[in-house]
């Protein structure tokens, strides 16, 4: 038997994805900049960096509740990996060490975010089952056994859960069709249970 009770929290926070847009027009606004006053020999391709930078910075301050919808923020991710992506492999084509590393990892980060961040919708949950409590992947610690439990108590929308070694974790929770007294009588039966184990490792 096992409850997967969803939990109001968010995997990835706003700002968080915000912060990413903002490093990349900085670097595209830097190098585009350095290029367009020290290159002499690809000065468009600085237009354009800076530009870019530029149009993403505004976009990101003034239209930043438009760009953290899903869809709008994965289409930007993608156009700036493009951009970035590009430019690392031209500075590495320049042999322009620097450069090829900065925009390198900076392409990296993007691909990890385009397919991270559209797991940020995905609800979080905790999952109880019989070998233990399943803590959702925003918290430190994944896995709580039976015997490390003092207590857990699921009412008036809120889910909180006592350890014995006064660890405290506690969520506001979503709607979720879960007969509260099914479950109550659940973990109690399963700390209960464990009571006999628990003890014995204290030894």
């Amino acid at each position: 038997m096992a409850f997967d009770i969803p939990i109001i929290e968010e995997k990835i926070k706003p700002h968080q994805i915000t912060s990413l847009h903002l490093v990349c027009a900085l670097a595209y606004i830097v190098a585009g900049t350095i290029i367009v006053v020290y290159n002499y020999t690809i000065p468009q391709w600085g237009a354009l960096m800076l530009a870019a930078g530029l149009l993403l910075l505004g976009t990101a301050i003034i239209k930043n509740k438009w760009v953290l919808i899903p869809l709008n923020n994965t289409i930007i991710r993608i156009i700036e990996f493009l951009i970035t992506v590009s430019f690392a492999v031209y500075s590495l084509l320049l042999e322009w060490k620097f450069p090829t590393l900065i925009f390198g990892v900076l392409s990296a980060v993007l691909l990890f975010a385009i397919f991270y961040e559209r797991t940020a919708s995905a609800g979080l949950t905790v999952c109880f089952a019989d070998d233990g409590i399943h803590l959702p992947a925003t918290s430190r610690k994944r896995l709580i056994l039976w015997t490390e439990i003092e207590e857990i108590i699921f009412r008036y929308d809120t889910l909180s859960i006592d350890c014995t070694d006064n660890s405290f974790f506690q969520w506001a929770t979503k709607d979720t069709t879960i007969n509260h007294n099914d479950f109550n009588t659940y973990c109690t039966h399963k700390i209960a249970e464990s009571m006999d184990k628990r003890i014995k490792n204290n030894w």
